[in-house]
């Protein structure tokens, strides 16, 4: 690692390395450093050690650091091992000089060594593709619903779904939220897996980055039909136009269990003098479809940054998924070279009687014969990814290609759906 004379590179290792990152990082993006010694002390995989800083030697202080988050996500079922930039951040007099350059290249040992299939950053917009991060899945795409949508019960009616009970989660509930969260999961493309020990841990945190979060369940005669965590953000002032209600994340199963969880939050709104409701979730959410379907509106939301270190071997960890595409289609049992061309490099996805027997990166290829397949690298991305269709990225980009040929099969392969990413630190 290149260095600026009168700095050194360390690796957080003591208690005081700790103590001086936390109040680095307060000083840079003004966090609660509660936050992230939580997440050192008790994030399955990460520790202490996934930190790292540059320091000005003669000042003896941090003035750069980042650090390296282990999470595990999945694409349709198949896990996906994920490193995540964090905390990153550079004292304001100390910028332009480099440091976040020689940071990162410490991660990507880390990436590279480590085998991770994925790395994501949650950053300012443009600064990452230096390091060939792109804009490609939704991070917290969510519906603001105001609570006076939400229809009030005439009085002398019973609505059947008030049957129903709303309550706090309680320990014996995990299990049922585990097979809420998995079902609900089951119908995205790119997901956050969610071991029984991380919900233990949320569980036992109830926090959300810096905002408290409530699990509460919604029953009918002991059965849990759903889910949700929702919170109270109140806003700088604490004036009520400032207030929202959000949910963070929830799955519920039932209409009236939907039914029942919005009059709860309506009710829960109108005590707090919330403003909105915000709801977090896929359109194929049921709670954020309802809220649609009552009138609220989908906000337009910010994408994690994400960069794929080795396309060869994330084609071969989710080659099951893309065999299963072919099977019951007019691609069923194809035998054909696919080749995709992203100019630096050409991919060779082999099948055989609709198995894919080889995938091989062949290097920079002539478009020749290679041309019927082309796209930036990371349009390729982007694709296998499943954020944006064949059409939108050649609207967005007139050097994305695919000839008529295979246009069908690239489609059948990667099709575009629908991903969700919950919440994967405590």
């Amino acid at each position: 690692m290149e260095l600026p004379d009168g700095f050194e590179f360390c690796t957080a290792k003591t208690e005081q390395d700790l103590e001086d990152l936390l109040e680095f990082n307060s000083k840079v993006h003004e966090d609660d450093p509660k936050e992230l010694r939580r997440v050192i002390k008790n994030l399955p995989g990460f520790g202490l050690d996934m930190n790292y800083f540059i320091r000005d030697v003669d000042k003896g202080m941090i003035v750069s650091a980042m650090n390296a988050i282990p999470s595990t996500w999945a694409y349709e079922g198949v896990p996906l091992r994920n490193l995540e930039l964090g905390w990153v951040g550079t004292l304001k007099e100390y910028r332009k000089r480099g440091l976040v350059r020689s940071l990162y290249s410490h991660f990507d040992i880390l990436l590279r060594d480590g085998k991770y299939d994925i790395s994501v950053i949650q950053g300012i917009p443009h600064y990452y593709r230096q390091f060939g991060y792109e804009f490609i899945l939704p991070l917290g795409r969510r519906v603001t619903l105001g609570p006076h949508l939400i229809p009030k019960i005439s009085e002398g009616t019973e609505a059947p779904f008030m049957k129903l009970s709303v309550r706090e989660a309680a320990e014996s509930d995990l299990d049922k939220l585990i097979r809420l969260y998995d079902n609900h999961n089951q119908r995205l493309l790119v997901y956050s897996m969610r071991s029984r020990e991380l919900w233990e841990i949320q569980e036992r945190f109830k926090k959300e980055f810096e905002s408290d979060f409530t699990t509460m369940v919604v029953e009918e005669e002991g059965r849990v039909d759903g889910y949700f965590r929702y919170s109270l953000s109140k806003g700088a002032k604490d004036e009520p136009q400032d207030r929202v209600l959000h949910v963070s994340e929830s799955s519920v199963t039932s209409y009236n269990g939907v039914m029942r969880v919005l009059h709860h939050l309506r009710q829960e709104a109108l005590q707090s003098q919330a403003c909105r409701i915000e709801l977090v979730g896929p359109d194929q959410n049921n709670l954020c479809r309802m809220a649609q379907d009552l009138g609220g509106k989908a906000l337009a939301w910010w994408k994690f940054q994400i960069r794929i270190p080795d396309i060869v071997s994330l084609l071969k960890k989710i080659s099951r998924v893309l065999e299963k595409r072919l099977k019951g289609t007019m691609f069923h049992g194809l035998t054909y070279d696919v080749m995709l061309n992203t100019h630096r490099n050409c991919y060779l996805l082999r099948f055989k009687n609709g198995k894919i027997t080889k995938v091989q990166d062949l290097g920079m290829q002539e478009t020749g014969d290679r041309r019927e397949f082309r796209a930036p690298p990371n349009e390729l991305a982007k694709l296998i990814l499943g954020d944006y269709s064949i059409d939108e990225l050649n609207r967005a980009n007139i050097d994305f290609l695919v000839d008529g040929r295979i246009r069908s099969l690239i489609q059948t392969l990667f099709p575009k759906r629908e991903s969700c990413i919950a919440y994967y630190m405590c």
